[in-house]
C-alpha cells in the first residue's frame, strides 16, 4: 500500500485586495509528503503560486511554529487527504468560509516570506499610454479579424432568424 500524500491549505494575506487568500495543496502538481516540501512545490509552481498571491515573493522555509496571524507569512493548515475541497478550483471567491476556517482550526505551522518586489510603475503607465494614444488602425490583422467575426456572426444570426419562422410553421401544421 502506498503513502498517504499530504493535503494543507495555505493561508496567505494579500495586501494587494486587502483580504486573506487560500490555496488547497490538491491544486499543486508536485506531490507534497510532508509540510517541510511546501516551500519548494511552491517555488516549482510559479504561475499557480502567483495567481495565489498575486505578486511574486520568495518562499522562505518551513516552520512548525506559529507566532499569531502574521502577514509576512503563509499559515499553514492541515486538511483531510480525500475530503472534497470547498474551495472548487481556486478561482472561486471564499472569503467567509476561509474566516470561519481560520477561527477554528489552528495552523500547523508557517512558511515566512521574503520582500515583494514592487513593480516599476512608470513603465507601465508609459506603455498604457503609448497604448492609448495609438488609434486602431482598420488595417491591422486583429482589427480584420475582428470584422471578419463580426461578419461572420452578422450572417449565422441572419440565417437564424429565417429559419426561426419556418420551423415555426411546420409545428403549427
Amino acid at each position: 500500500m502506498g503513502m498517504l500524500t499530504m493535503r494543507y491549505l495555505l493561508a496567505y494575506y494579500s495586501g494587494t485586495t486587502s483580504q486573506w487568500r487560500c490555496l488547497d495543496t490538491n491544486l499543486l502538481p508536485q506531490q507534497i509528503d510532508r509540510a517541510e516540501d511546501l516551500a519548494a512545490a511552491l517555488e516549482n509552481a510559479p504561475m499557480i503560486a502567483l495567481s495565489w498571491m498575486l505578486e511574486r515573493r520568495p518562499f522562505g522555509s518551513y516552520q512548525a511554529t506559529v507566532d499569531g496571524k502574521s502577514v509576512e507569512c503563509v499559515m499553514v493548515y492541515e486538511l483531510e487527504p480525500t475530503a472534497a475541497s470547498p474551495l472548487g478550483n481556486g478561482t472561486d471567491y471564499v472569503g467567509p468560509w476561509l474566516e470561519m476556517f481560520m477561527q477554528t482550526n489552528e495552523p500547523i505551522g508557517t512558511i515566512g516570506l521574503g520582500a515583494g518586489k514592487p513593480i516599476p510603475k512608470e513603465a507601465a503607465i508609459s506603455a498604457l499610454r503609448q497604448l492609448a494614444s495609438t488609434p486602431l488602425q482598420a488595417s491591422d490583422e486583429a482589427c480584420q479579424q475582428t470584422i471578419g467575426r463580426m461578419r461572420d456572426y452578422a450572417s449565422s444570426a441572419a440565417e437564424h432568424a429565417e429559419a426561426l419562422p419556418a420551423a415555426e410553421k411546420q409545428e403549427t401544421a
